[in-house]
């Protein structure tokens, strides 16, 4: 779910550091994904793709590849003004986030 060879290289394997950057990234993704579904709710393709964009950001940030694939396709959808296929994306981001959180609790409760 996380690469952590990408991980290890930006922290130089500090894993305190690790453990800072995923617990600020498990803290602020909630928020961004309300952000999102707020936004879809409303039909504002600007603001999906906004918030979108700074979640993908964070999460490539943290090595959450996949994460950032299905955020980047709601940036895309925002940006083109297109929100046809977003509320599917959202599920997807929605689900796989359940499965992320989790993981990312566990790794934080060994760090």
């Amino acid at each position: 779910m996380l690469n952590h060879d990408y991980l290890n290289e930006i922290t130089g394997g500090d894993s305190e550091f690790i453990a800072e950057i995923l617990d600020d990234f498990v803290s602020q993704t909630p928020e961004l994904m309300e952000q999102i579904a707020i936004a879809l709710a409303q039909g504002d393709a600007a603001a999906v793709g906004r918030a979108a964009h700074t979640l993908k950001g964070s999460a490539r940030a943290v090595g959450a590849d996949a994460f950032a694939a299905i955020a980047f396709e709601l940036e895309q959808a925002g940006k083109q003004g297109n929100l046809t296929d977003a509320p599917e994306a959202m599920h997807r981001l929605q689900d796989y986030w359940q499965s992320l959180e989790a993981y990312l609790h566990e790794q934080l409760a060994a760090a």
